[in-house]
């Protein structure tokens, strides 16, 4: 069976000359499933949908798992739950998409199980990016008018990098300062842009929950599963240390281990498909191979196969 994967899209007007190139990849790789593994576009649903009928004329099964970029909006309030219960798989829907994350698949005696997943900080790097490196959380927010908030987070104060703990990646933003340098501040944009109402452990643990669920009600009726995610599923695909501040404050947002612990639950596991890492790779991970699909920076179309 042929695979191809593609991830991290983030279709926009501009892009669109690139997105129709891929599409075009795409369709003359002649795949037998074609698989999205999210960040179609940041731009709302509409895009989205425009972005999925560009692989209209791909003739394959076609499946696709939403991305935080997804779930953006631009102003409260947000719908981020709808977003993702409702819109985006009805978009799926009208444009011949499977969502994985609304059930699984199997094509041609392959199970495919998939999730957007989301993160729990646990990938964070716990090592300071640069020596002489101070922090503060700080908390972000969007207001109605689309203006940009900063808040003083209860209980933080200015310390050094490896005091950060797991709920201070909660508030969304960090300011450092390196020696005298002048202060700056890293934030994670998904505080600006969406709003589960839970916290993001406690949607990472749904999310793994629910991938789980799905792999038990098809195991044993397939020879061979596939596992597509949006967020990084293994913390070993997330060790790669930052020496920049706002890169490393970043990695505490790549994915979560309980999506990979779910995974390696399911004995026909073969493969696994993720993005969001922005580094196109294919390699091995306790002993199941894992692609990032990523097209961004020049990257193509990741063509896989599953031997017969």
């Amino acid at each position: 069976m042929r695979l191809l994967a593609i991830a991290d899209i983030h279709f926009d007007a501009e892009s669109r000359p690139r997105v129709e190139a891929i599409a075009e990849a795409v369709c003359a790789a002649e795949p037998d499933v074609l698989i999205i593994a999210g960040d179609c576009s940041a731009e709302g649903p509409e895009r989205i949908g425009e972005l999925l009928g560009l692989f209209a004329e791909v003739d394959a099964v076609r499946l696709m798992v939403p991305g935080n970029h997804d779930l953006w909006q631009h102003a409260p309030p947000f719908t981020t739950r709808q977003l993702f219960e409702q819109t985006i798989p009805q978009i799926a829907v009208d444009h011949d998409f499977h969502c994985l994350d609304h059930g699984p698949l199997i094509v041609d005696e392959i199970g495919f199980v998939g999730s957007m997943g989301w993160y729990d900080y646990e990938m964070r790097q716990r090592e300071a990016p640069v020596d002489g490196l101070t922090v503060t959380p700080v908390g972000v927010s969007r207001g109605r008018d689309g203006e940009i908030g900063f808040r003083a987070v209860e209980g933080a104060d200015e310390g050094g990098w490896e005091g950060l703990r797991g709920e201070d990646y909660a508030a969304g933003g960090l300011v450092y300062q390196v020696d005298d340098a002048t202060p700056q501040v890293a934030v994670w944009n998904d505080a600006l842009h969406l709003g589960w109402e839970q916290s993001a452990p406690e949607v990472a643990a749904e999310m793994a929950e629910r991938l789980r669920a799905d792999i038990s009600e098809i195991s044993g009726e397939c020879r061979r599963m596939v596992g597509v995610t949006h967020f990084v599923p293994f913390a070993e695909l997330a060790e790669r240390h930052f020496d920049s501040p706002k890169r490393a404050y970043a990695r505490a947002f790549l994915g979560s281990s309980l999506l990979g612990e779910a995974l390696m639950e399911a004995d026909e596991l073969a493969l696994v498909i993720h993005g969001h890492r922005h580094r196109q790779e294919v390699r091995e991970v306790r002993g199941v191979v894992t692609a990032d699909a990523n097209v961004g920076a020049g990257d193509g179309p990741l063509l896989l196969t599953l031997p017969d």
